[in-house]
């Protein structure tokens, strides 16, 4: 029987709401599938912000896990039943996520960009002084 030629391998999507890159193979899978349940399963939409409040502060592994950065794409890469729904929430989770790795440089580049200086307080606001002196309250005996 003559050999037949190799056939050209064809990713296959995860799920039918994938696109094609997603195969089935890949190592976060797990984790792929746990954001596709965020439209129908409420534990998954928990998951999915606890994940996002806790991002910059625990390490998650990197071959297992779509980082915040690319929740938006994946948002809009699949199909959902309601895509702006979809959208919100993981635009909502991906902003949590992110806000908690974003540093002070851009506060202060945003200070010296305006005409802005800093006093002795925190940030680019000054410490405010009372205008009047503080009075200390007595308790009658």
């Amino acid at each position: 029987m003559p050999e037949q030629p190799a056939r050209e391998q064809i990713p296959v999507p995860a799920r039918l709401a994938c696109p094609a890159e997603c195969r089935a193979d890949h190592p976060w899978r797990a984790h792929h599938d746990r954001l596709l349940d965020v439209e129908t399963d409420p534990d998954a939409i928990v998951d999915l912000f606890e994940t996002a409040v806790t991002w910059a502060e625990l390490e998650y592994p990197e071959e297992a896990t779509i980082p915040p950065a690319r929740w938006v794409e994946f948002a809009e890469k699949h199909r959902w039943r309601d895509p702006e729904r979809a959208l919100r929430i993981f635009s909502l989770a991906a902003d949590a996520a992110l806000r908690g790795t974003r540093t002070a440089a851009p506060v202060a580049a945003l200070g010296k960009a305006v005409g802005m200086t800093t006093g002795r307080g925190e940030g680019i606001c000054p410490t405010l002084a009372p205008a009047t002196p503080p009075r200390h309250l007595r308790v009658a005996p």
